[in-house]
């Protein structure tokens, strides 16, 4: 029997849960897209179950998969921060980004509505200890260390790979030309600063106020260990809770080492300035690098 004229009931549904904002949905769909892979999901679940950091052919003893795949799936994990990288003399090893993990909803609890964690990554926060090798912290620079991060600035000079530049600054030029939020320094267990990354604008007109230059520089005795790795990842961190959109570099085509760290860490190379200076009496190239974010400057 029809009952004409009568409306369903139904319980009220109570206040809704407010829309997922636009940036956390664009950092979610980055990971889903990096994760979109079986064999990035074998990679994954093998990190996962690691008692620690594992080499790229242990990988590949794991899922059988080749050399340069398993190289090119870890490059497109590391992209988005999913998995972090960390140099143990001339091997690198692998490990998952445990911010990232613990921040990492399913498909179905955003499709259910339920409220995820906040992506890692969106707040101006600096890197933990695990983002770092052992013994060493990121941290804000502050002006007591200028005088260690101008003698790191200066050995990287003097080392004729790193800049045309030739003299490191005074402190009052280096703090007047590097943005104050975007700057960092690894230290170690005394307290002695290992090394340095900041950033400056590279035009003041307003359409590229989203575009920074970076240099990061570590102490001779402390390269290869991971500490400009850790350096990068908290420079990329606070650039993007900012609202910068692009991280770009100029790298001499001989230093291999900061190559493969730009490259590591999402840097793209752009192209070549052939001769584009006169260093020590000699035309250099340099390979200009850069790196877009992923959920910095989409609106």
């Amino acid at each position: 029997m029809k009952l004409h004229g009568r409306r369903r009931r139904t319980a009220d549904p109570g206040p809704q849960p407010e829309p997922l904002a636009r940036r956390e949905a664009r950092q979610y769909a980055a990971w889903f897209r990096a994760l979109a892979d079986p064999t990035r999901i074998q990679i994954v679940s093998v990190l996962a179950g690691a008692d620690g950091p594992v080499n790229v052919g242990e990988i590949v003893a794991a899922t059988a998969v080749s050399q340069s795949t398993v190289s090119q799936h870890l490059k497109v994990l590391a992209e988005v921060r999913f998995v972090l990288a960390e140099r143990r003399g001339t091997a690198r090893y692998y490990r998952l980004n445990d911010a990232c993990v613990e921040s990492f909803p399913t498909a179905a609890d955003l499709v259910a509505g339920k409220t995820p964690p906040a992506p890692a990554g969106q707040s101006p926060v600096t890197p933990g200890p695990h983002d770092a090798p052992a013994g060493v912290t990121i941290r804000p620079m502050t002006a007591a260390d200028g005088p260690q991060v101008l003698a790191i600035y200066q050995a990287g000079l003097d080392s004729g790979a790193a800049s045309f530049e030739t003299q490191a600054p005074s402190w009052e030029a280096f703090d007047a030309s590097r943005l104050p939020a975007n700057r960092h320094v690894a230290v170690g267990g005394s307290g002695e600063v290992l090394g340095w990354a900041a950033v400056s604008h590279v035009s003041d007109r307003c359409v590229y106020q989203g575009v920074v230059e970076h240099s990061v520089y570590v102490a001779p005795p402390a390269r290869q260990r991971g500490v400009g790795a850790a350096l990068l990842a908290a420079l990329i961190s606070s650039t993007e809770a900012a609202g910068i959109w692009t991280i770009q570099s100029g790298i001499f085509p001989e230093n291999t080492a900061s190559l493969r760290l730009h490259e590591q860490a999402g840097f793209r190379v752009v192209g070549t300035r052939q001769r584009v200076g006169s260093h020590h009496g000699r035309w250099r190239d340099v390979i200009l690098m850069e790196r877009r974010s992923t959920t910095a400057g989409q609106d």
